[in-house]
């Protein structure tokens, strides 16, 4: 049974993604968060969120950095 919702989950990400690159290329189409959705389903912001953490902590002083902290609700502990 678990591995029946995996697939579901995985099957409809990927959907969500193509729907939401067909809407991204169509004009006057605003459903183009689609492909957000889906890769949120796929758990690709949880690879993403790793790869962005570790350039930000390379890159501590650049706008970028401060940005990608905020956006993912990052503080620093204080003595780090």
């Amino acid at each position: 049974m678990i591995r029946m919702k995996k697939i579901i989950r995985i099957a409809v990400g990927v959907i969500l993604i193509l729907l939401g690159f067909i809407a991204l290329v169509t004009p006057l189409s605003p459903g183009s968060w689609l492909i957000l959705v889906g890769l949120e389903l796929l758990g690709l912001r949880i690879l993403l969120q790793d790869k962005l953490l570790a350039w930000a902590k390379a890159h501590p002083s650049s706008v970028s950095a401060k940005i990608i902290c905020r956006f993912l609700r990052i503080r620093e502990h204080d003595g780090e």
